[in-house]
């Protein structure tokens, strides 16, 4: 039972967020309300409205109430960190971020996309696997530099992180925790791995010359001799052959994303530089490719999620990778499916999250289904309709681009409910062998109808 206090400051709360001044300038009212009636007021009227709304607590002492609340009402938690980032924020100058040092300093730096001088001959073919499934508009083509501070940081969240595992171990049942990646690695770098990978995609639909959705061995030689002009017969037939793991002659997006990886980039670029090649396909990797620091911090990044994925599995707690930004989303979906390849092979412990208001995610749905399939992991996903609708649809206009967002709500019902029939059809068709989990709200009546009416006719009672 709730006392009257309780609702009426749930009242006030949800009524204030109904707002839209108040909601747009949320942000320019704390920093005010921090300048001049001090940290300790605004905090503090924050934490017993807004917080104690939305939040469940500080610690494992300050959750323990809600989490027993809702056990008694049948509902399951999942412990999420709420600790994320955006570009905007990554971007401020020194001394410009929050009290809590969250938004760590970024400065532009220039770049040749090589991020060394000296000569390297590194294969263009190499490396673990790489994903993405959308364009990424008005991405900014420069390198960055990043501070010791941005490293720290992230340091430090994975300490919180962990301890959120370690509750979700404690909790009756199946434990469950969520992280986001930009809490865990700079942002403008998650934005510098994402257009890296999205430039990878982009070169084997510029190598698929008839459209089919595969590259073949001469279509194979048309790109390479176009960045690597230099290059010898046999060198093309040993990346070709990298390439072609199933021997059958011709390569699609799933072998392709497989073999050439992020690391390779700065080693391209060098290649590129010293054969002096000059059309457009060399240019536009040399823009985006990753440089060495780079390559360097995205394997800490992924060091980082790996020790999470390691302290999930000896918990057994299920990890939910959140779904963020569309414009960090390629790198994060990098980032998920190298640790499922290594944590979801016998059961489902990393769960990537698919937002249906992205007009790509069915086809990235599909693609990681079969991806799954072919490595011999558990396919495990959280299936969500998106939290960033403002967000994306300003930074579409402001950049210039198509909005990667459904227009209408009704079409984001619609391509929820496609890919939730494609999951259900996945878990129907892996109960004999492969297993198959997926995580699915259930706040939405008609959601809830399709998954009875979906599992009724495949006669699941």
């Amino acid at each position: 039972m709730r006392s009257t206090g309780e609702l009426l400051r749930m009242y006030v709360v949800l009524k204030a967020c109904s707002i839209t001044p108040l909601v747009k300038n949320a942000e320019a009212l704390v920093r005010t309300s921090r300048r001049v009636l001090g940290d300790a007021f605004t905090f503090g009227v924050m934490r017993h409205t807004f917080m104690k709304q939305f939040c469940a607590g500080e610690n494992e002492e300050d959750l323990r109430p809600t989490i027993d609340l809702l056990r008694a009402n049948g509902i399951a938690t999942i412990i999420d960190y709420a600790a994320e980032d955006d570009v905007e924020a990554a971007a401020k100058p020194a001394g410009q971020g929050d009290a809590a040092g969250q938004h760590p300093s970024t400065t532009a730096a220039t770049t040749d996309g090589s991020g060394n001088t000296a000569a390297d001959a590194a294969p263009l073919i190499d490396g673990a696997p790489v994903l993405g499934a959308t364009q990424l508009p008005g991405a900014v083509a420069v390198s960055r530099t990043y501070s010791y501070e941005d490293e720290a940081t992230c340091d430090k969240h994975v300490n919180i992180f962990l301890q959120a595992i370690a509750t979700g171990a404690k909790l009756p049942g199946q434990g469950f925790a969520a992280i986001k990646v930009t809490a865990l690695g700079n942002p403008t770098l998650l934005e510098r791995m994402s257009a890296a990978l999205l430039e990878i995609r982009s070169l084997f639909r510029e190598a698929d010359l008839d459209g089919d959705g595969f590259v073949d061995r001469g279509e194979f030689d048309t790109l390479y001799k176009q960045l690597f002009p230099a290059a010898s017969q046999e060198t093309i037939d040993r990346a070709f052959a990298s390439l072609d793991w199933e021997g059958n002659g011709k390569v699609d997006i799933i072998s392709w994303s497989h073999r050439i990886h992020l690391a390779d980039m700065p080693g391209m670029v060098q290649r590129i530089k010293s054969q002096g090649t000059c059309t457009r396909l060399s240019q536009e990797l040399v823009a985006v490719a990753l440089t060495r620091e780079e390559v360097k911090l995205a394997k800490a990044l992924l060091g980082r999620v790996a020790k999470l994925a390691a302290a999930a599995v000896g918990t057994n707690v299920k990890l939910m990778i959140d779904a963020e930004h569309s414009y960090f989303q390629p790198a994060i979906d990098h980032t998920t499916q190298v640790l499922s390849l290594t944590y979801n092979k016998d059961s489902p412990i990393i769960f990537n999250t698919y937002q249906a208001y992205l007009k790509g995610s069915y086809e990235r749905l599909a693609e990681d289904m079969e991806r799954a399939r072919r490595k011999g992991y558990v396919f495990a996903a959280k299936l969500v309709r998106g939290a960033y609708v403002q967000l994306e649809r300003k930074r579409a206009d402001a950049l210039g681009y198509e909005s990667p967002i459904w227009d209408t709500i009704e079409g984001t019902h619609a391509n929820y409910n496609k890919c939730l029939e494609a999951v259900l059809d996945e878990v129907m068709g892996c109960r004999a062998g492969q297993l198959c989990v997926v995580n699915l709200p259930t706040y939405l009546g008609p959601t809830v109808r399709l998954y009875s009416t979906v599992l009724l006719s495949a006669g699941v009672g």
